[in-house]
């Protein structure tokens, strides 16, 4: 923060601190050696008397009091950009800032459009429906009987012919390989006493060996098949086709149920196509008007600010050709009719402040631009602290506004908290304390003269002093009881 006078004077509070060592150099010559130093000019200042401008001077940022948000009011993410005013355009109310892709929205009218004729059309051909439902019912229901009586005369001929023959079959198979294998084995016998008496080859006799071991391989294939088929595939098809039967029984019954209730359905038939009706038409209502929300425009006057957004998994600015989220503010339009500016301001300089204060703000940009403003709220809690010191939001309202102004601009205010007339000041430099009393240095004929004094406001270069000066006074800018060691004189 800096803190300016209306006079300012020649010299610099740097000088401050140039201490006296060069002009008062006696840390080697004793008494004698501070009054040979006597004769050398200090470094001084005078006490000035006239008016005096107390202001505070901070930098803030430049904000619209308030903004606008826009988002997307189409569901999910069926919002897809084809048209977006150029970030940092000037807009007026009602002009168009982003088109949406209307296509999908036409679509869905055209369907719907369709729907309800379609509704329209079955309310019409509801009587007819009945009938029909009737027809469709009494088909049903006899094409039901016609598939039970199939399944019935199936399930008989199961049990009287199709299983019997197969087990049969299945016993004769099981005899024929019981022949087969005792014939094997008789011949191997045969072979066996052939081969020991020399009439045969031993190849012939491994044959025989053979066929033993692939006919007793058939026996128990045989004999397996002749099992499942008794106990497990032939109970099995007649339970499934006694369940066949029993579903097929269960769906006659069911159907002439529903057949009985056909006339009490269709009223609650007609409701539902009543329902359907208006359900589509508000449908259709709300469709034209999400259609008409493809176009968003400008509540109030302002600029197009962008916004950081997730985009397609990715944080930035929306272009053409995004689609962007139901409700999720992509663009701010900042309302510069009405500017504001925050000031952060140090504990020391509050006490000063009162809301309705003057203010003049020049922003960095526009260095010959002067604004003027008021102080319209001084914040009651610190914000934060700047070099171990508490600062506190104040904010001040601009009156001027000026179209070239934009949002986050830089720039500086000038608070002035006083004007005083006809009063003394000095330098922050010159005033130093013994104990709790405020104390100057005045340098008179080559000596330094300690004057009790009292002080005033001050805008951190230059204090009031109220008593002990009348002005025009050379006031020393160090504190010489640093170089004597005791007190001048008073």
């Amino acid at each position: 923060m800096a803190i300016t006078a209306s006079k300012p004077n020649v010299i610099k509070g740097g000088i401050a601190l140039l201490v006296f060592y060069a002009v008062f150099s006696i840390l080697s010559s004793g008494k004698e050696g501070v009054e040979n130093a006597a004769f050398q000019e200090p470094v001084v200042a005078r006490a000035d008397q006239g008016s005096f401008d107390i202001s505070i001077i901070e930098s803030g940022i430049l904000e619209a009091r308030r903004s606008v948000t826009l988002a997307s009011d189409l569901p999910s993410n069926r919002a897809k950009i084809i048209f977006l005013k150029p970030e940092g355009a000037t807009v007026k109310p009602g002009e168009v800032i982003v088109k949406f892709d209307q296509a999908p929205f036409v679509e869905d009218i055209e369907k719907l459009a369709a729907k309800i004729s379609d509704a329209s059309a079955a309310l019409a051909q509801a009587e007819e429906e009945l009938q029909l439902t009737i027809q469709q019912g009494r088909a049903s229901t006899e094409r039901l009987l016609h598939n039970l009586e199939v399944a019935q005369l199936k399930h008989k001929s199961l049990k009287q012919a199709e299983l019997p023959l197969r087990l049969t079959k299945s016993k004769n198979d099981l005899q024929a390989a019981e022949l087969e294998h005792r014939l094997a084995k008789k011949k191997a016998k045969s072979k066996k006493d052939l081969l020991k008496q020399g009439f045969t080859k031993r190849s012939e006799y491994e044959q025989a060996k053979a066929a033993i071991s692939e006919t007793g391989a058939g026996l128990d294939l045989a004999k397996l098949r002749d099992k499942l088929l008794r106990e497990m595939i032939a109970p099995g098809e007649i339970r499934q086709s006694e369940l066949k039967l029993a579903e097929l029984e269960r769906k006659v019954a069911e159907q002439k149920t529903v057949n009985q209730h056909k006339l009490a359905l269709k009223n609650a038939a007609m409701i539902r196509l009543n329902h359907r009706y208006d359900v589509l038409k508000k449908s259709l209502l709300s469709a034209k008007a999400l259609l008409d929300k493809t176009i968003l425009k400008a509540p109030v006057p302002g600029f197009v600010v962008y916004k950081i957004v997730s985009v397609q998994g990715e944080m930035r600015k929306v272009q053409v050709g995004d689609s962007v989220w139901q409700h999720n503010g992509f663009i701010v339009l900042p309302d510069m009719s009405e500017i504001i500016t925050d000031l952060k301001i140090r504990e020391t300089d509050i006490a000063q402040l009162e809301v309705g204060q003057t203010a003049l703000i020049r922003p960095q940009a526009y260095p010959n631009m002067l604004l003027t403003g008021r102080v319209e709220t001084i914040g009651t809690l610190a914000t934060g602290k700047d070099e171990e010191m508490p600062r506190f939001l104040v904010r001040v309202a601009i009156a001027d506004v000026d179209p070239k102004l934009r949002p986050g601009m830089t720039a500086r205010t000038r608070i002035q908290t006083a004007q005083l007339k006809d009063v003394v000041r000095v330098p922050v430099e010159a005033v130093f304390y013994s104990g709790d009393q405020a104390v100057s240095f005045l340098w008179k004929m080559n000596k330094a003269v300690a004057v009790a004094i009292e002080t005033g406001p001050s805008d951190g270069r230059f204090v009031v002093v109220t008593k002990g000066l009348s002005g025009g006074e050379k006031l020393l800018l160090h504190d010489p009881r640093e170089v004597l060691g005791s007190e001048p004189a008073s």
